[in-house]
């Protein structure tokens, strides 16, 4: 057991996130630090040679190892970089390990479809063929014409005539794993959790990270590069207060739970015994879990009752000039988790053109809780309702407490003009509002923007330019780079999407470009065909031609 610097309390060294406040890297060692090398904002590749750390020197650095690194990467590979000047630290060996695992604890397996456009492929660039077209082959392939003929009639008939498609988690998981290999993954990553970074007195940047073996005591490792790209994720999961101070209260981490931390046991017992549950949220965890509680009543036969506590209810959609989102069910209902056009249409344009002090009220009036307008999750809610086991409650949670027989209540705050009971009793607890955003919780960004001063955008997050430059962190030629959630409230909304991990990707790599990094190769014309033909085949992409800087 190891303890979180956040909360103190005693953690699983194993876990990604503290179970009793949720903040990420729960438990660091005291190893971390080292001779104190990272108490100065400017580091002697030298001084650390002395001190017998390791220092590995590459071209081009990735740092989180998810997603939004692979994105970056793969950019990179295809733009004519070698492996051997690409370097990539993360805790997991495959960029999708959290992604998968979030998944997996929110009910979205496998064989569940994702929120995500045909398009938008992190293991293809230019985005054709696209999943769909990928599955249709695939069901011709296996002699399945309906199931072809269907996705087929979906693509071309979404949005108004079917519902949007969704590729598989598991052809997303697939597709990536191919990618992987052909670019050589492995061996640019190097596995570990980053503990600093640091501009150095060479005009570059240097990434301390711990390597933990079983059986041998931490390993503290560095990897200097002159461009970085950090995509590190969110700070943790999102913890309401009332649900830390339960936990902090009883101990128990079974009853109430966060839909991204595991919680089979709760599907476990109602399978089981049936049971009642109160939910909370209105996005498209909540939408999935509700399914998956249909599905178990109705394999079951067993009684289950959901309560789906929300704030406040909601009975008129979202409007934006004559737009308008639908709401049912006080939830509104959209294929993405923001309007198509903030993924390359007018509004896109509309936030890159607005001031940094627009730019926050656009962004709540086109973002919020939505979840995706698929029939059958409304199919869901209408039987629910219909049947007598689903139920909205309208109110806010003063507190939770246990009663004693192995049951949670949920207390609400008085409400003068409201009829319903001051208390809900269930079973469980299902948490469903997402994930944590804090600046300040994440130790290593929170560290950066300490050390350096780094400018925040109006939404709270670090401000970065239109290519996703960290401008503040530029080096002498060295520059830093950025994608993912942590860099929100800039000119692109969906940045916590495979879209938006696209995007600043390549507007980090014409970047480059313009400043000649070494090796790197503009991607059009015969130059893009080829590179996309051998995608399509499987090959490893082909170096570029070019001889820029060193």
């Amino acid at each position: 057991m190891q303890q979180c610097l956040t909360c103190g309390r005693a953690v699983q060294p194993h876990l990604f996130t503290c179970p009793w406040c949720g903040s990420l890297h729960p438990a660091r060692q005291s190893q971390d630090n080292p001779h104190g090398f990272l108490n100065s904002t400017r580091l002697s590749l030298r001084t650390l040679a002395q001190h017998n750390i390791p220092v590995r020197e590459t071209t081009y650095l990735a740092l989180g190892g998810g997603m939004g690194s692979f994105v970056w990467v793969d950019y990179l590979r295809v733009g004519g970089v070698a492996s051997g000047q690409i370097a990539v630290i993360g805790q997991q060996t495959t960029p999708y390990t959290r992604f998968r695992q979030l998944c997996a604890h929110s009910q979205i397996d496998d064989q569940e479809r994702i929120r995500s456009d045909s398009g938008a492929r992190p293991d293809n660039l230019w985005g054709w063929p696209g999943y769909g077209v990928q599955e249709i082959a695939s069901l011709l392939r296996q002699g399945q014409i309906r199931p072809a003929a269907r996705i087929a009639w979906q693509i071309l008939a979404e949005p108004t005539l079917a519902d949007v498609y969704t590729p598989r988690a598991a052809l997303v998981f697939a597709s990536l794993e191919r990618e992987m290999k052909r670019i050589g993954w492995s061996r640019m990553m190097r596995q570990g959790t980053i503990i600093g970074i640091r501009q150095t007195d060479d005009g570059r940047f240097a990434a301390a990270y711990r390597r933990d073996i079983p059986g041998r005591p931490p390993a503290i490792m560095v990897i200097a590069a002159p461009y970085i790209h950090l995509a590190l994720g969110y700070p943790g999961i999102h913890l309401a207060p009332e649900t830390q101070a339960y936990r902090q209260a009883s101990g128990n981490t079974r009853l109430v739970v966060q839909a991204y931390e595991p919680h089979e046991h709760i599907y476990q017992q109602l399978a089981q015994h049936g049971g009642s549950l109160i939910l909370r949220g209105r996005g498209i965890v909540s939408s999935r879990i509700l399914q998956k509680v249909d599905e178990i009543r109705r394999a079951t036969g067993h009684n289950i009752r959901v309560t789906h506590l929300l704030r406040s209810p909601l009975t008129q959609g979202t409007t934006y000039g004559s737009a308008r989102r639908q709401a049912r069910y006080h939830t509104q209902w959209q294929p993405f988790n923001w309007p198509k056009a903030a993924f390359g249409g007018d509004l896109r344009v509309i936030l890159a053109q607005a001031s940094p002090q627009e730019r926050p009220h656009l962004l709540a009036t086109w973002g919020g809780v939505t979840t995706s307008n698929r029939s059958d999750w409304q199919e869901v809610l209408a039987r629910g309702e219909r049947e007598g086991w689903y139920q909205c409650c309208f109110g806010e949670v003063e507190k939770i407490s246990g009663s004693g027989r192995g049951r949670v209540i949920v207390h609400l705050c008085p409400q003068k003009d409201s009829p319903s009971a001051t208390h809900l009793v269930a079973n469980f607890v299902i948490d469903c509002t997402g994930l944590n955003t804090a600046l300040h919780l994440h130790p290593v960004l929170n560290d950066l923007c300490e050390q350096y001063q780094l400018p925040l955008n109006p939404s709270g997050q670090l401000a970065v330019t239109e290519d996703f430059e960290l401008k503040r962190l530029r080096n002498g030629e060295g520059q830093a780079f950025m994608a993912g959630v942590m860099s929100f409230g800039n000119s692109f909304a969906p940045v916590d999407s495979f879209t938006g991990l696209q995007y600043a990707a390549q507007r980090s790599i014409d970047a480059l470009l313009r400043e000649n990094a070494p090796g790197l190769h503009r991607l059009n014309g015969l130059y893009s065909l080829r590179q996309w033909v051998r995608w399509l085949r499987g090959a490893a992409p082909v170096a570029a031609d070019t001889n820029r800087k060193s």
